[in-house]
Order: structure tokens, then sequence, then C-alpha cells
């Protein structure tokens, strides 16, 4: 059996330039590279701005809300002008959501949750929608009822979000080709049924570990405005002990990636992947590459063997 190979020590900015690097050199411009967990959009965005489309397939609702609008970057006046479009209404029906809001800020925020309920998803409505999501802090003391909400002007706010992440991101993320934006999918039925039988020359595998209960506790009103239940958020709730989803990710993968075909196997600190290259090894895969950074994550570049 393969064995993996020492542990390169790696500056934390070289990460980005070593997943191109493998890109680029193991995948064809056009081709397709799998993604079962999305943990950070790096990977997929040095694929997308390379020519390569990620098919990525997760159950958590929230990895088209916090990584769709990644990809696409309006500009500031293009967003303020979608917003001068929406109409302020009032005379709402009851929510969970109204005692930890202002009223005027309540009806604000309902109009914008209507007029998106009914309006293109086009890369400027999934900004507004992920920007006014941002707005919806509530503070202890609101929770505890020993405060009354305040006024916040929601559109503005919005605004004032948005400069701040525009101006810090990265050219080419604004020129990055809409053609390799990722496809995301809810389940890896949807996969199979868009590959149609095909298999990929690349495969990345970074799991994450996710606490259902605490992120709805510090979020319940981002996702009442994204319409995700309690139940949704649980069901994809990830235990990093789970062998039999181990197995069933690799058996997943394996079956979806050519011969000679390369799987990246990313390890965050405080996830356990041991038993997925345990697997890789078993299953006859050559270690052609490991790195660490400063903090302590570990990559992994594995090549299929056999037929």
């Amino acid at each position: 059996m393969q064995e993996l190979k020492p542990l390169t020590k790696i500056v934390d900015t070289d990460f980005m330039g070593v997943y191109e690097s493998w890109i680029l050199a193991h995948t064809e411009a056009g081709g397709h590279i799998l993604i079962p967990y999305m943990s950070v959009g790096h990977f997929a965005f040095e694929s997308a701005i390379n020519e390569r489309k990620c098919l990525v397939y997760d159950n958590n609702p929230l990895i088209r809300v916090n990584f769709e609008s990644e990809f696409f970057y309006p500009s500031l006046a293009g967003i303020k002008a979608r917003l001068g479009e929406i109409r302020i209404i009032g005379n709402f029906p009851e929510s969970e959501a109204k005692r930890f809001l202002d009223p005027k800020t309540y009806d604000e925020v309902m109009s914008i949750r209507t007029f998106l309920e009914n309006a293109p998803k086009d890369a400027i409505n999934l900004w507004i929608k992920r920007l006014v999501s941002e707005t919806l802090k509530v503070s202890n003391e609101i929770l505890n009822g020993v405060a009354t909400p305040q006024y916040y002007d929601v559109k503005e706010s919005a605004l004032r979000i948005y400069k701040s992440i525009f101006s810090y991101v990265d050219p080419m993320k604004i020129l990055i080709l809409h053609e390799f934006v990722p496809e995301f999918f809810e389940n890896e039925g949807r996969i199979e049924e868009y590959l149609n039988g095909q298999k990929v020359k690349m495969a990345y595998y970074a799991p994450y570990a996710f606490s259902a209960e605490q992120y709805f506790r510090n979020n319940f009103l981002k996702l009442w405005f994204f319409g995700i239940t309690k139940e949704q958020l649980f069901n994809a709730s990830i235990n990093n002990t789970d062998e039999l989803r181990v197995k069933k990710d690799f058996v997943a993968l394996h079956k979806k990636l050519e011969s000679a075909g390369m799987m990246v196997i990313e390890k965050i600190p405080n996830y356990n992947i041991e038993s997925f290259l345990k697997l890789a090894l078993f299953y006859g895969y050559e270690n052609i590459k490991s790195y660490v950074n400063s903090k302590g994550a570990e990559v992994y570049l594995m090549r299929k063997l056999g037929i």
C-alpha cells in the first residue's frame, strides 16, 4: 500500500498558487471539477478564472447563500439603482422576525424580501439578498427583551456593506469569466444527471465541521430572510467522526474520477480526514504532493491509479 509523503511547509499566501498549478497541470480548459463540500470558495475561484467549471454538491442550504454571489461583482451604482427600484410598503402580516426589528425597519426588510421573491436571480439581486441579510444582526439585549430595536435604513446599510466589500475585491474576481461560474447542486443525484456517465479529471475534498445549533442561534434572522428552516439546517449538520459518511464521500468521488485523475484533499485544523486518506491509499491512490501552512491546514494531491 502507498504511503503519504512528508508534509512540506508552505506560507499561507502560496496556497492559491498551489491550487492554480495543480488545476492547470492536471485538468483541461472547459473541464469539470467535483466539489462535494464548499467551506471556502478559493479552489472554485481558482478553477473559474482558469476556465474550469466546478460542480458543487452540498445539502447545506447556506452554501448558495454564502458563495453564489462571490463570482459576480456588480458596480456600486448598479446595486444602488436596483435598491432604488424597490418601493417600500407596509401592512405586512406578523412574522417571527417582527419583534426583533423596529416597525419601520421591518417594513423595509419585508418590502425587499417580497421584491426579491418575484425578481430574477441575477447578480445584483443575489447581492442585495446577501447584503440585506447581513444587516439583520440582533444584540443580546434585544434577544433578552431588555432593549428596544432601533430603526436603521436597510438600503443605506446594505450599500455601506457592499462599498466596504467592493473596495477590497481582487480585480481578477471582477473580471471572472461568467461561463465558468460553479454550478450548485443540492445532492449527488443531480450531479450524476448533469455528468450523464462522463467522468472528471479532478475532485476537491475539503469537508467542514458545522454546528447547526450554534449557527441557527446566532443567525436566525438571516435564515428567516432566506426562507431556510431549522429542519433544513439540521439535516445539513456534519459530524466529523461519521465513518460511514466518509466512506460514502470517498466512493462517490472515486466512481466519478477517471483513471489517473487527481483528488485534492484539504484538511482544516478542526476536521478529521485520516479515514478518507486511508481509503484513498487502500484503493491504490498515489500521494504526489503534501503541504501544510502555518495555520495547520494540510493539502494532499492524490492520483488515482489502475483502470
